[in-house]
């Protein structure tokens, strides 16, 4: 009994000593910890969004690597929002924000982010309420880095990454970074510039396609996009050399299978670029060159542009309502005809649910909406009068286009930005009468 006794006591020490060894080995030295204060002087230079910022560094860490660089900043007063900033202030040119922590949860003054020795980051608001964290404690990590790509990593002793802001995008995407089916599987835009929460728009992986969706009171609307094929479980943004002297860059999506799709070719070092969803709902890539001397960050994408699909089809183009024509916003439609564009132009009002028989349609000749060539113009053959009983009994429609050649309907649940077309398609705009 007392060999039993201790062969168990041996047993037991020998655990204790191995969960001892482990947890020395797996956690973060107390000199490379840290805790941040989100406090003090606002960097003075152009940042995007007309920000405020501020730098996070301390004796240990700078959180700088060219051109990427952790801050903490607000659009609003007392409003802040951890992330990574791309371009120096030296560059006299637009810095850029390329991730974003907590952006539908925003800080106050005080707040703290915190690297403890269990190897967890830490948001915490002032209060001490925790809004974001890498759930990393007692993972193994020994270590954070900020890395030239622009990735933000958690890493154990042999350098593995536990954690990693590449795979957390929100509206964009770095070279090499990439969205995935079994992971975050969309970007999301930011509402405005002023307003860092989620938007209206999103660009959506799934085995349908990479897809544009514009959120209409709950209903998701294609606008754009890669729909209608399988791209496989990954899609990553990258940026290859055209040859083996790289004296230029394409822009590439890489869908798998080693096939890619072209989105531009640049005649210079494109390294540092990204792509992203932007508030009005176009994709976009930017490219930083720091050989020249100013203007660094160039546009060097667009999905809706001169040269990829027409300007005219982004729902936003014309903000609530307009009919746009070759890239420009060109009328208001209204009951009285097609008058003056203004940012104030807006459709009309709709009584209330039921009362089908108080409204009217007014005619726009020549036009259709961005929803026609991803519902294929509609439902049909039918007669206008039947599309139009259609609009008349659903609730969520504000009007309809009808191809005249085909006969098909089309109802529209939110207008936007309607398209100057051929003749044959005509938009039945739905109003209280």
């Amino acid at each position: 009994m007392a060999s039993q006794k201790a062969l168990i006591s041996l047993h037991l020490f020998t655990f204790t000593l191995l969960c001892l060894a482990f947890t020395t080995l797996s956690q973060v030295p107390k000199n490379q910890t840290f805790r941040f204060i989100n406090q003090g002087e606002f960097g003075d230079r152009i940042i995007e969004y007309d920000a405020s910022y501020r730098v996070i560094r301390n004796d240990v860490y700078t959180f700088y690597t060219f051109p990427f660089r952790l801050c903490f900043y607000n659009t609003t007063p007392d409003a802040y929002i951890f992330a990574i900033r791309a371009g120096i202030p030296d560059d006299e040119s637009l810095m850029r924000w390329v991730w974003d922590a907590n952006r539908n949860d925003p800080v106050h003054e005080n707040a703290t982010l915190t690297f403890g020795q269990d190897g967890n980051f830490v948001l915490a608001d002032a209060d001490g309420h925790v809004v974001w964290q890498t759930n990393t404690a007692n993972k193994g990590v020994t270590g954070i880095k900020l890395l030239p790509n622009g990735n933000l990593v958690l890493h154990d002793k042999n350098g593995k990454f536990i954690w990693q802001s590449f795979d957390h995008p929100t509206d964009t995407l770095l070279a090499g970074q990439s969205v995935k089916i079994n992971g975050v599987n969309k970007l999301v835009s930011r509402t405005s510039d002023m307003i860092g929460s989620g938007g209206p728009y999103s660009i959506v992986l799934d085995h349908k396609g990479f897809t544009m969706f514009v959120n209409n009171s709950g209903q998701q609307l294609i606008y754009g996009g890669w729909p209608e094929t399988d791209y496989g479980s990954i899609i990553t943004f990258d940026v290859v050399p055209e040859n083996d002297e790289a004296t230029a860059y394409e822009l590439v999506r890489p869908i798998g299978n080693g096939a890619q799709i072209n989105l531009n070719k640049l005649n210079y070092n494109a390294t540092y670029s990204f792509l992203r969803l932007d508030s009005d709902g176009n994709l976009k890539a930017f490219t930083y060159y720091d050989k020249v001397s100013y203007l660094k960050w160039e546009e060097s994408f667009a999905f809706f542009s001169s040269y990829f699909v027409r300007e005219c089809a982004l729902p936003s183009k014309c903000g609530t309502y307009g009919l746009c024509d070759k890239r420009m916003c060109v009328a208001c439609p209204s009951r009285k005809g097609l008058l003056g564009w203004s940012e104030s132009c807006m459709p009309p009002k709709v009584p209330p649910c039921g009362k089908g028989d108080k409204v009217g349609y007014y005619k726009i000749v020549g036009v259709e909406h961005f929803l026609n060539p991803y519902l294929k113009d509609g439902e049909g053959p039918m007669k206008v009068a039947e599309c139009r009983d259609k609009c008349n009994k659903d609730c969520k429609c504000l009007g309809f286009f009808y191809k005249e050649d085909s006969s098909k309907c089309l109802l529209a649940p939110m207008l936007g930005t309607l398209i100057k077309d051929q003749n044959t398609s005509v938009g039945y705009i739905k109003y209280g009468v």
